[in-house]
């Protein structure tokens, strides 16, 4: 099984901001704070990179063979300290000191906490091995659009999002979610960089 193409629609995004639907979803992750872009933000996911491959070479050679290798990443706030931040001044409104981050890679279904808990204990050897754990989530009802080129332009690609579902009487509801559809590392040049910017919406009152 490969992933990417078993949910095609999950990681699939137009140029133009539209609605979709998105079901529930297994993944990988590790918890962590502050600005994306730091070290220890690049150390996390090189390590979820590693511990992916482990999972995967352990059902390799099988009928439940896969892979997965594109990283997500969920950012949020704490709004009862900070207040509600909406799409378009997401990461402009709030010190990124605060930040919030979940680093992700989309698992099969059938793996379950044990098996993750149980690739940490095999191998110690990976950065961060303990802090990983299974994580599942139902975005629901999102407004989404696909950004490319460099991360800092993402500032003027979230306000065409944000008036998009202004004008289809949404409102954020959830966490913001980066997929990168290309690899990205520290200090190399992002002009190539695709990712789907998507974030969930509840209708207006």
């Amino acid at each position: 099984m490969d992933i990417s193409n078993e949910y095609k629609n999950y990681f699939t995004a137009k140029q133009l901001p539209e609605v979709v639907k998105i079901g529930q979803a297994s993944y990988v992750s590790i918890l962590g704070t502050g600005s994306p872009g730091t070290v220890v933000f690049y150390e996390k996911k090189k390590a979820i990179n590693e511990f992916l491959t482990a999972l995967v070479q352990t059902y390799a050679e099988t009928d439940l063979a896969f892979l997965s290798d594109i990283v997500e990443i969920f950012y949020w706030f704490d709004e009862e300290k900070v207040g509600y931040v909406d799409i378009g001044n997401f990461y402009t409104t709030v010190d990124l000191a605060l930040l919030r981050y979940r680093i992700a890679i989309r698992i099969p279904e059938f793996i379950t906490s044990k098996v993750i808990e149980q690739i940490a204990k095999q191998r110690p050897d990976i950065s961060f091995a303990k802090n990983f754990e299974h994580f599942t989530y139902t975005a629901g009802t999102c407004v989404q659009i696909l950004h490319k080129g460099p991360f800092a332009e993402e500032l003027k690609t979230l306000p065409v999002l944000q008036k998009f579902a202004t004008e289809n009487g949404l409102k954020k509801a959830g966490m913001h979610h980066e997929i990168h559809l290309t690899h990205f590392e520290l200090g190399q040049s992002q002009e190539h960089l695709q990712t789907i910017l998507r974030d969930p919406v509840i209708q207006q009152r």
